[in-house]
């Protein structure tokens, strides 16, 4: 299964989306790796940030040949997990034509969900080439409680895809998590965040999407 992290916006929260969930799949003992797409190389700092093992590769790969190499990789995994750039159309949509789900998590905030189009139409195009592939949003750093992020969701009921039925909250262990090195379920994995991850896991294994195992 190949698993595409995309919005065309910065700081909506890709890598840690990406990280977390391949922390998640990992520990129910899949194969995972990830690919840092992003010229940055969060992922990749992230990662080395760790004192020991880490339980996902993780490689950079922040050019336009994603629909080349991730098929050849995803025989070797069980799930391969893209953290993609902001802005660079071109590594992305080479992302999206082969990738079985697009996650795109937008954060409740009006720019957020204004810049969203953009990520839409570029989904829109690669679906040309890619009939399979399916799209979620993700409510991503929402807040408890707040008017904003209650009307937030009725705002993506908007957008031409379904939003995941898990929202992931904004709390201070998913930063302490990556200055520690770790993804949230090694962290922390009895706390809330940990929870809320493993049920955006359960979500995704729900859809039955390419070699799921």
């Amino acid at each position: 299964m190949i698993i595409v992290v995309a919005n065309q916006k910065g700081g909506c929260g890709k890598t840690t989306t990406s990280m977390n969930l391949a922390g998640v799949f990992a520990q129910r003992g899949m194969e995972v790796l990830l690919v840092d797409a992003d010229p940055q190389g969060s992922a990749m700092k992230w990662r080395g940030l760790s004192q020991g093992a880490f339980p996902v590769g993780v490689i950079a790969l922040p050019m336009p040949v994603l629909d080349q190499e991730l098929p050849r990789l995803a025989k070797k995994y069980d799930l391969v997990l893209v953290d993609s750039p902001p802005g660079m159309e071109t590594i992305t949509r080479s992302a999206l034509v082969v990738a079985d789900l697009t996650i795109v998590p937008l954060q409740p905030s009006p720019l957020d969900l204004w810049s969203g189009t953009e990520i839409v139409s570029l989904i829109r195009r690669a679906e040309q080439l890619n009939r399979g592939l399916v799209t979620r949003l993700l409510l991503n750093r929402k807040i408890q409680g707040t008017r904003l992020s209650r009307e937030s969701v009725d705002a993506l009921q908007e957008f031409p895809y379904p939003l995941f039925e898990t929202a992931i909250y904004q709390r201070i262990a998913l930063a302490e998590a990556v200055t520690a090195g770790k993804t949230i379920v090694d962290f922390f994995p009895e706390g809330p965040s940990a929870g809320e991850y493993k049920a955006l896991a359960e979500e995704i294994l729900s859809l039955n999407l390419g070699g799921t195992p």
